[in-house]
C-alpha cells in the first residue's frame, strides 16, 4: 500500500514537469498565475494587489508591442502624457496646485515631466547643426574683431589639433555636461522662489515642484519653436531677437498666472514677484549654461 502511494506521488510530481517540458518557455508564461511584479495568485487579466496585467504569449509579437505602445499615446483613457501637456500649457499653476492637494494619479511627475522635456530639448537642439545650441564655433565667429577666434587657433595649436576639431571636443563636453545639469537647474531655481516668496510659508518642495513645472512649461515653449529656428537658424540678432523678446513676455504673463494661482498672492505683489522669478529663473539658467562650457573648456584643456 506504502508503495503504491510512493509510485502515485512521483507520478503527479513527475507529470507538470513533464508538461513543461513539453510546452515550453512561452507556453509557462501565458499560463501564469502568479504575478510577474509581486507574486500575487492572479485570479483576472490584472493583478489586484499591484495592477500588473497577466502575461501572454502574443504580449511578445511585434504587432502586440507597436499596438499597445500606440494605445498608450494616443488613448486619453491610458495616457497621461497630452492631458499633462495640455494642463502645463494652457492652465498655469494648476499641475502644481494637484500635486500639493494629492490629486496626482491624472498627471505625469513633475521630475518625470521635466527630465523628459529638458531630454527632448537638448537633443532637439543638438542634433542638427544649424539648430545646435552647442555649437561654440557658431558663436565665436559672430565676434567681428576675430580675437576670441585666435584664441581659439592659440588653444587648438597647443593641443595639437585644428580648430575644428577643438570645437567638436568643447561642444560635446558642453552637451554633456548640460545633459547632467537639470536638477542643478531646477533647484537653483527653487531657491529663487524661496528667497522671493519668503512669506509666502510654504514647504521647500512646495516650491521645488513649482520649479519643476515652469521649468518644463518654458522648455516646452523652446521645444514647440524648434520649426522656427529650424528655418531662421540659431543667432544673435535679427529674427532671434524678435523670439527672444516674445519669449520673455510670454514667460512673465504665464509666470504671473501661475504664481497668481499657487501662492494666492495679491495683483500687486505678484506684479512685483513675477518679473523678478523670470530674471531668478534665466539667471540660473545662465548659471548653469556658463558652467556647463566652462567645465567643458577645462575638461578639454586638461585632457
Amino acid at each position: 500500500m506504502a508503495s503504491e502511494a510512493g509510485l502515485k506521488v512521483v507520478e503527479a510530481g513527475a507529470a507538470p514537469a513533464a508538461e513543461l517540458d513539453a510546452g515550453g518557455g512561452a507556453d509557462v508564461r501565458a499560463a501564469a498565475e502568479e504575478c510577474p511584479t509581486c507574486g500575487e495568485g492572479l485570479a483576472g487579466d490584472y493583478c489586484h494587489r499591484c495592477g500588473e496585467k497577466r502575461p501572454e504569449s502574443r504580449d511578445l509579437s511585434v504587432r502586440r508591442f507597436f499596438g499597445e505602445a500606440a494605445q498608450e499615446l494616443t488613448s486619453v483613457e491610458h495616457s497621461k502624457l497630452f492631458g499633462t501637456l495640455r494642463s502645463l500649457l494652457l492652465r498655469p499653476g494648476l499641475l502644481t496646485n494637484e500635486w500639493v492637494a494629492g490629486r496626482r494619479k491624472s498627471y505625469l511627475k513633475p521630475l518625470n515631466l521635466c527630465l523628459g522635456l529638458l531630454a527632448a530639448s537638448l537633443f532637439a537642439y543638438s542634433f542638427y547643426k544649424p539648430v545646435s545650441m552647442y555649437d561654440v564655433e557658431k558663436f565665436v565667429r559672430q565676434d567681428r574683431q576675430d580675437e576670441t577666434m585666435q584664441m581659439f587657433d592659440r588653444f587648438a595649436a597647443r593641443k595639437g589639433i585644428d580648430r575644428a576639431e577643438l570645437f567638436n571636443r568643447i561642444g560635446e563636453k558642453w552637451q554633456r555636461y548640460m545633459a547632467l545639469s537639470p536638477l542643478l537647474f531646477v533647484g537653483g531655481f527653487a531657491l529663487v522662489l524661496q528667497l522671493v516668496l519668503i512669506f509666502s510659508r510654504r514647504y521647500f518642495v512646495e516650491h521645488l515642484v513649482f520649479s519643476m513645472h515652469f521649468v518644463a512649461f518654458s522648455t516646452l515653449v523652446v521645444l514647440l519653436l524648434w520649426p522656427v529656428y529650424f528655418v531662421v537658424g540659431v543667432k544673435t540678432g535679427g529674427v532671434n531677437l524678435l523670439i527672444g523678446a516674445f519669449k520673455w513676455v510670454l514667460d512673465i504673463v504665464y509666470m504671473f498666472v501661475a504664481v497668481r494661482a499657487v501662492y494666492r498672492l495679491s495683483t500687486a505683489r505678484t506684479l512685483v514677484a513675477a518679473p523678478l522669478l523670470v530674471v531668478g529663473y534665466f539667471a540660473c539658467y545662465l548659471l548653469v549654461l556658463g558652467g556647463a562650457l566652462g567645465a567643458a573648456l577645462v575638461s578639454v584643456a586638461l585632457s
